[in-house]
């Protein structure tokens, strides 16, 4: 799921269930071809209901290679409350430090928020 927060300037992404190497490399086209999206805006990155984290250490190193779409001052928050999914995140933040080097690794929606320069507690549930 893509929603991107104008107001805020936030993009949320947050995927369900099983999550393959296709899914998880191909996100960027997503938020790339929003109208809304803006590069200065912070990114948020949701698998806090990954249920099957299919993704290898191959597409985790393919994705931090590749340039952010994202301005290199944006913040990324990777939400990751799952041992594995942790861990992967983990690498990513290493692999990437030239990408996004503003990229942070947390438990939780409310970790992720405290990061967020300015930025309240959401009115709602993120998606």
């Amino acid at each position: 799921m893509l929603k991107i927060d104008p107001q805020r300037r936030v993009v949320h992404s947050a995927f369900y269930g099983r999550i393959t190497d296709a899914e998880f490399l191909g996100h960027h086209k997503r938020i790339a071809s929003d109208p809304d999206f803006n590069s200065q805006f912070a990114d948020i990155v949701d698998f806090s209901d990954v249920t099957d984290p299919a993704i290898s250490e191959s597409a985790v190193a393919a994705l931090a290679a590749n340039p952010s779409l994202f301005s290199s001052s944006a913040i990324h928050i990777v939400i990751a409350p799952d041992a594995v999914m942790f861990r992967l995140g983990a690498r990513f933040k290493q692999l990437a430090k030239s990408t996004r080097p503003n990229l942070h690794v947390v438990g939780t929606r409310e970790e992720a928020y405290k990061l967020l320069p300015g930025a309240t507690k959401p009115k709602s549930k993120l998606p």
